[in-house]
């Protein structure tokens, strides 16, 4: 019986150290500005630091995941909103973007916004959307919507500055004439509902 019990306590103390150990290493990520994020298994949107070829050092990027691989979707560039950290951000980005692609995420491209008059708004069509465009983030006030939809999609650009499709194939390109990227060649076929 004490052996048993010995053992129930051996057992319990490596659980506990684990979660300690869990703790620890969440919070030293918290504290170097990553920002871990729990997806679920058929989530296809996340977030990750990606170098910044265009300024250097790293910037928080949204993922989007298929059966060929993990790749570069939107960078989190400076003319998006304020009071969130580029981290936070992202993951409400991610999130929102993995409910859009439930519905049928088929373009982004900017908007005004009632709600916020003196801002634009990136936002994201969906099939069940129809001709509404729900709100991705809005832009501080001075920001310019072409330029910023723009350098948050470079990362979807292939070397010819081309949006590319996820056969490799050319797509149209963004233009302030047509200030939309269309992004559901970009998606897995199980993601074009």
């Amino acid at each position: 019986m004490s052996d048993k019990k010995g053992f129930n306590l051996a057992q319990l103390l490596i659980g506990i150290i684990g979660i300690l150990l869990a703790t620890a290493s969440l919070a030293v990520a918290v504290k170097q500005g990553r920002v871990p994020v729990i997806f679920g298994k058929q989530d296809r949107f996340s977030c990750d630091l990606q170098p910044d070829t265009a300024k250097g050092g790293e910037i928080w990027t949204v993922m989007y995941r298929n059966e060929q691989g993990t790749k570069p979707w939107l960078k989190m560039v400076t003319t998006l909103g304020v009071n969130w950290t580029p981290a936070e951000r992202c993951q409400e980005i991610a999130r929102k973007l993995e409910l859009y692609r439930q519905d049928g995420l088929t373009k982004l491209t900017y908007r005004t916004d009632p709600a916020t008059p003196s801002q634009y708004v990136i936002c994201a069509y969906t099939k069940l959307s129809d001709s509404a465009c729900p709100l991705l983030i809005t832009l501080k006030p001075e920001a310019d919507p072409y330029e910023t939809l723009r350098d948050m999609t470079a990362a979807l650009k292939g070397g010819d500055g081309v949006y590319q499709n996820r056969d490799g194939l050319s797509t149209d390109t963004l233009s302030r004439e047509s200030p939309e990227v269309h992004v559901e060649g970009l998606l897995a076929k199980e993601d074009r509902k």
